[in-house]
This record gives C-alpha cells, structure tokens and sequence, in this order.
C-alpha cells in the first residue's frame, strides 16, 4: 500500500552559527530531542529550496510542491488568492508591507497597519487602488489599468521575472521602475499616502495580474495561518484547514488525517527578521515539544506516512532576511543510509545533496 505524504515546512529554520550560542546554530543549540529521535530513525541531507536563490516562502513552497519555477505566477495575485480577494481581469495585485520611516529613510519595514478609518481615507485616494489589510503589518493593494511589469519598492526584495529574491534590506525608500504610466500611478498613490500617515509608507512587492492553469494536488490538505500559503492551496486544488491551534494542534490533525498533508509553522522565520536569536532558539524548542506526538505515533507503529521535516529557506538571524543557504531535511519512511542524529545545518552535511525540485519526486519513489 502506498504510503501518505506528511510535508512540514518549518519557516526560516535555519541559520548561522553565533558566538553567544556557543558557536552553535539556533538548531543544534535548541533542546530538541524529539526532531533529533526522528532525525536519527530517517533519511537525512541538505535541501537547496531554490539553488544559488535566496527565495520569498511564495515560490520557495511553490517549486517543493512539484511545480516549475517558470509558472509561478507571482507572490501579489497569490497573498490576493488566500486572503479571499475576487481576483479580476485588467487589476494587478502587490503584496505589501507598512513601514516606517524618517524622511527617506526606512526606520521599521514590518509597521503595524494603520486604524480601519485611516485605511476608509487611504482608499479614497485614488478610485482604481484599494488596499487590502490581511495579517498584522501584511496588506493586498488591488490596482486597475496598469500593467505588472514593474519593480518592487521593498528594498529588501528584488524582482526577477515573476517572483523576488531577498537581499540585505536597504535602508532607503525606493520608487517604482517599470512601465512608465503604470509607476507615475503608483508613486503618486505612496506620495499622497505618506502626506496621510506622516512618518509611514507602504512597500509593494510581487506586482502579478494572472494565475496559470495547474495541474491539482488531489487528496492533499494544507495546514497553516499565512495567505501566500493560502493562495497556493487554492491555486493547486487543496482541500484548507485553518487551525487557530499551536504547531502540536497542526501535527495532531495532520496525524489523523487520511490525506497527505502539507503544513507550515511560522514561528522561527520572525524571530530571524528581528534578529533576535535567543527567541528564535525558544521558537525552535516550542515546535520540538510539539513533535513529541509524532515521535510516540512511531514508536507504537502508527506510521502509514512517509514524513518530510524541513524548511523553505534560510533566515539567519544576523542577516534578518532570507538567505540561499541550504536548510536541513529529514525523511521518515525511507532507507536510512546516514549517519545523522541530529536535525541541524552540520549534522545534516553528512547526508543527501537535494534540490527543491527533486523534493516530490524523491518523497514519492
């Protein structure tokens, strides 16, 4: 009988190595005897989510579910598909960020949202661009009568083709670059929003207008909190389940589901981009407790699955920001020809070499 795929991303997971952690990595410094028993019963290696890329979680997830680069549509029209926004013909849809700022200089790129009537004024600026507020400092901007074709204004992501790589954020504001009247639109729209909401700004990023015709994801579910991961799930016909629950709450469902599984877990990714290691060690320690479940269903034989447990990207916390590092990856239910223990970044040197497109395939023979 064929075995069930359980796919846990562990957002950001991996990282440096820092002296205040003993040299060590946040995961080979965390208490994680449980990811360490599983990593010792599995098949383990390095995963290069997107080779020589330090990637956005949109299409770093979007290659490790089986699909090509080539046809990932974008992260804006994606962040708009999961958060339940009518996508239409002639509007193209930004992800975007409040940040904010002093005079051109960005001080906080990940700024609480302004008040519900602050957003009613923000929208009465211009009649063919609303704004969308999604998930704490994240927002949709819907435009009309432009064309996709330009920049990002994120200084901490750079545009190439449909998708975006991170780079060391910059402090400065950028403008938009592109299609001439499509940018005069868009920069005179964050002008006019600066005048607003003094000492804030809005940074667009993933400009996209059109979603590809995929082949589905039958008889799979998708686990998780954020809309980019929503929006994939929809894109690739996944039946969604929204958990208010922690991580053990995720696992549990994940468990007992006879479906395969595709669940994300945020919570070491944001303590990166604050670079705050200590919080991201304890993030990584909460999330091991809750494998603890996991580790029992293996021990009574109450595994028909084959579980991976790795991550989408990078994200050391001294960079706070994605980086193209490779992460660390385990495989339950294959042949164990390593010698790895323990689920970290060294550990895991000693094991299989895989790329992000090689993923489904190798989960699957």
């Amino acid at each position: 009988m064929k075995k069930r795929i359980i796919l846990v991303i562990l957002d950001g997971v991996g990282d440096k190595s820092y002296k205040q952690l003993d040299f060590k990595t946040p995961l080979e410094y965390a208490n994680t005897k449980n990811l360490d028993f599983l990593a010792s019963m599995s098949s383990c290696g390095l995963l290069w989510p997107i080779k020589g890329i330090a990637p956005e979680s949109g299409v770093s997830q979007f290659v490790l579910l089986g699909y090509p680069l080539s046809l990932y549509p974008g992260r804006g029209i994606l962040e708009a598909l999961g958060a339940g926004i009518k996508i239409k013909k002639g509007f193209v849809y930004f992800r975007c960020n409040f940040a904010r700022i002093k005079g051109r200089r960005i001080v906080n790129f990940r700024e609480k949202l302004p008040s519900k009537k602050l957003i009613e004024k923000i929208n009465k600026i211009d009649k063919d661009i609303k704004l969308f507020p999604t998930k704490e400092y994240r927002a949709i901007l819907v435009v009309k009568g432009i064309k996709p074709n330009v920049s990002n204004t994120n200084p901490s992501y750079v545009r190439i083709g449909n998708f975006s790589k991170a780079v060391k954020p910059r402090p400065f504001k950028a403008k938009c670059k592109g299609d001439k009247k499509s940018c005069e639109k868009i920069n005179s729209f964050v002008e006019k929003l600066e005048k607003l909401v003094p000492g804030k700004t809005i940074l667009l990023r993933g400009a996209s207008n059109k979603l590809p015709k995929l082949r589905k994801l039958r008889n799979w579910l998708f686990i998780g909190d954020m809309p980019i991961e929503f929006g994939i799930a929809k894109l690739l016909g996944m039946k969604i389940l929204k958990v208010k629950g922690n991580a053990r709450e995720k696992l549990k469902i994940a468990l007992e589901s006879r479906q395969n599984v595709y669940l994300q877990i945020k919570g070491p990714d944001e303590a990166s981009h604050k670079g705050n290691v200590m919080e991201k060690v304890k993030e990584i320690e909460k999330i091991d407790k809750a494998f603890s479940i996991v580790k029992k269903a293996i021990k009574l034989k109450n595994s028909d699955f084959v579980l991976c447990i790795t991550a989408d990207h990078s994200t050391p916390c001294s960079l706070r920001v994605h980086s193209a590092d490779p992460v660390p990856c385990l495989v339950y239910g294959k042949e164990k020809k390593d010698k790895v223990r323990h689920f970290n970044e060294k550990e895991c040197k000693r094991g299989f070499r895989l790329e992000g497109k090689e993923l489904m395939h190798y989960l699957k023979t």
